[in-house]
């Protein structure tokens, strides 16, 4: 599925210091205990006349458009992150592979999964990689694969629907409509931050450190303890309305209610006042880098420490602050603040030392915009061969429904334990959104 850098010759291309957030996530690359690469990957279902020769003109002119998705990362002796801009898109951005002969969409999706877990291997290899790549995969006469991923990239909801609207266009043939693309100005973001000591509002995050909610992996914990379990839950379209109520009766964001439920529930699964997560939050500043696709979003601690005795609506209350303050200092360097964690938790195996719980947030369902013309495109979900956190929490809404679904690390958490979770936001969401009670008075129960 494509040759190797050897075969293509040198690229030619230019080099520049990395930006903060590009640095972060090339430093965690390296990390010890961290993930070997960090990518982004969809798994599409084509049914239809799909034009091969077409896709993979519409895929080279994407990266083409993009010079972010021709950027590979170095370090150099002095430890400076360096990206160098090739000319080309680099090797596999574009393959076909042999086709299967696979009808039943379970196996099509178990041979999705495996092929994934092969091209994100791919990305540990030190040799120069396509940035995107995308294979398709023939199974029966009109049924295709189309597995697209993405290293190094902080593709974000914004950036993935850029890159959507793009591609249907490029494969219909309208690229001349399209407007001229703007590039990844890493001089433009905030690259210069004051030291974590002269940061006190950031500094009292991890003063003293956040408690470990569970018992945690560490970097040489065997790669079964990595594998993924999972569970779910939805709670119905009505709750979409319910929690608009809420927002206008409390004068908080859909974002913050969803916040004080998460956190809420893992005050009652943990048992402990003192919890924290890390999500990600856009660091756009200017018009012109919504229209940009690059390295946009940090990671965000949001640690809430009022008791549980003062019950939901106190958690409730301090996640308005939490996330109003957290805007103030959405761009700060995650990095920092591991690094001091690290430090002070030196000799104590853990998989991060400053977080184990990452929330990942979605007003609504990107992956359900990709579209090519006179093709039925429908996104499957894949499953990531390991997990980088003890527990990753996907919460989407929409007004068709609001969906949690927890992935934790096989070493740390079961199914069982999982479940617990869903069912505890389930009645930290359904106790916030109560219309009699503004703001809610009574705790959850943490039985069921």
């Amino acid at each position: 599925m494509g040759g190797g850098v050897g075969r293509r010759g040198a690229s030619r291309g230019r080099v520049y210091r990395a930006s903060v957030t590009q640095s972060r996530l090339v430093r965690m690359r390296y990390a010890a205990g961290g993930p070997a690469s960090q990518t982004v990957g969809v798994h599409l279902l084509l049914r239809g006349a799909v034009d091969l020769g077409r896709l993979r003109e519409a895929f080279l002119a994407l990266v083409e458009r993009h010079s972010i998705l021709r950027t590979n990362y170095g370090v150099s002796d002095d430890d400076e992150v360096f990206a160098i801009v090739h000319e080309d898109g680099g090797p596999d951005v574009f393959s076909v592979a042999a086709p299967t002969g696979l009808v039943d969409e379970g196996d099509v999706r178990e041979h999705a999964n495996g092929l994934f877990e092969g091209i994100v291997d791919r990305f540990k290899a030190p040799d120069r990689h396509s940035m995107l790549q995308a294979v398709v995969v023939p199974h029966v006469e009109g049924v295709h694969s189309l597995l697209l991923t993405i290293d190094h990239i902080a593709v974000d909801e914004r950036s993935k629907a850029l890159l959507q609207r793009e591609l249907a266009e490029l494969y219909a043939g309208r690229a001349a409509g399209l407007a001229r693309p703007r590039a990844y100005d890493p001089a433009a973001v905030r690259n210069e931050f004051p030291g974590l000591d002269e940061s006190p509002q950031v500094l009292g995050l991890v003063t003293p450190l956040p408690p470990r909610l569970f018992s945690g992996l560490g970097p040489q914990s065997p790669p079964e303890a990595f594998v993924p379990v999972g569970a779910g839950g939805a709670l119905g379209s009505e709750v979409w309305g319910r929690v608009g109520a809420a927002t206008r009766r409390l004068r908080a964001t859909r974002f913050t209610v969803h916040v004080a439920a998460l956190l809420w529930a893992l005050k009652q699964f943990s048992g402990s006042d003192d919890v924290s997560l890390v999500t990600a939050m856009d660091t756009r500043r200017t018009p012109a880098d919504f229209d940009t696709v690059g390295f946009f979003q940090n990671l965000v601690l949001l640690r809430s420490r009022s008791p549980r005795a003062a019950g939901l609506a106190a958690t409730l209350a301090e996640s308005r602050a939490l996330v109003r303050d957290s805007l103030q200092r959405r761009d700060y360097p995650i990095a920092a603040l591991v690094a001091r964690a690290a430090a002070e938790r030196a000799g104590v195996p853990c998989q991060n030392p400053l977080y184990q719980v990452v929330l990942a947030y979605a007003v609504e369902d990107v992956d359900l915009g990709w579209a090519l013309d006179g093709v039925d495109v429908r996104p499957v979900v894949l499953e990531h061969p390991q997990m980088t956190c003890e527990l990753l929490a996907h919460l989407t809404e929409s007004a068709d429904d609001t969906v949690l679904d927890l992935l934790g690390a096989a070493g740390v958490l079961a199914a069982a334990d999982l479940e617990r979770l869903v069912a505890l936001w389930r009645d930290a969401v359904a106790e916030v959104t109560r219309e009699a009670v503004d703001p809610p008075q009574r705790a959850c129960s943490s039985s069921r």
